[in-house]
């Protein structure tokens, strides 16, 4: 499975939400929609393993969504993408920050919201903010993030990982997005009460993720007492990249695919 599978199969395609244009994958299978959102790095297509892995079996819609900032307004135009495209009612797979939106998604909406899998995500996000990375982040433009961004992955050992985040940041995502949505995890306050319950929700992990620490995990696995949850050993940031098989087959499981 390779994202240049992905885009002969599902290319990326164009879909106006609320106010904004947004860049969307969307697969042809039947059964329960399920709506993927990637975290601060990466576009709609950086879920292509589980796109090719499921596409043919159920409704599948990765969004890069707008820059936002505000996670309220990002779940309304999430959830008016699907009401575009007719999904009344589905699944979410959220990474990073995409988890956290789907939370919100579940706290404004979870009348619609099937079952949630929260990937390397939070909460809580305050452990992993101070004003100094806010100040830093704001005095900056999107294309001098982006290139920092670019530089970073650029210095990484040559592997797939590195090819595909090198092709998503640096050739498509937008410097703008890249932007808010850091800034926007900087900004992010704790997710209020869900109103799904949390039997509902997976709640995915690695051991070694460099950026969700040990008491992050720990946290949202308290708050989230009631839902089910996997720990992938070695997956990182980015499991579904770097675990495919692992993290598909815990997915699977859960959302019966």
């Amino acid at each position: 499975m390779s994202l240049e599978h992905l885009r002969q199969i599902y290319p990326v395609i164009q879909l106006i939400a609320g106010d904004f244009e947004v860049n969307a994958v969307r697969t042809g299978g039947d059964g329960r929609p399920i709506i993927l959102l990637p975290g601060a790095q990466g576009t709609s297509e950086i879920f292509f393993k589980q796109l090719l892995a499921w596409g043919g079996k159920r409704n599948m819609l990765s969004v890069t969504y707008p820059p936002l900032t505000d996670p309220e307004l990002l779940a309304e135009n999430v959830v008016a993408l699907a009401n575009k495209l007719q999904l009344q009612s589905f699944d979410i797979i959220g990474s990073s920050y995409g988890g956290y939106l789907a939370q919100w998604i579940s706290v404004k909406h979870g009348e619609r919201v099937g079952k949630l899998v929260i990937g390397n995500s939070f909460q809580d996000p305050r452990p992993a903010q101070s004003p100094e990375k806010l100040q830093g982040l704001e005095t900056k433009s999107g294309e001098e993030l982006k290139a920092e961004a670019v530089a970073r992955l650029a210095a990484m050992p040559g592997n797939e990982f590195r090819h595909t985040m090198l092709d998503l940041v640096g050739s498509h995502q937008p410097a703008s997005t890249l932007r808010s949505r850091m800034i926007a995890v900087q900004k992010a306050v704790p997710v209020p009460s869900l109103s799904i319950d949390n039997s509902r929700l997976l709640i995915i992990e690695c051991d070694n993720d460099p950026l969700i620490s040990a008491p992050m995990r720990d946290a949202i696995r308290s708050h989230y007492s009631g839902a089910k949850h996997r720990t992938i050993n070695g997956g990182g940031h980015y499991p579904y990249l770097l675990k495919p098989d692992e993290y598909n087959a815990e997915v699977a499981a859960f959302l019966e695919i």
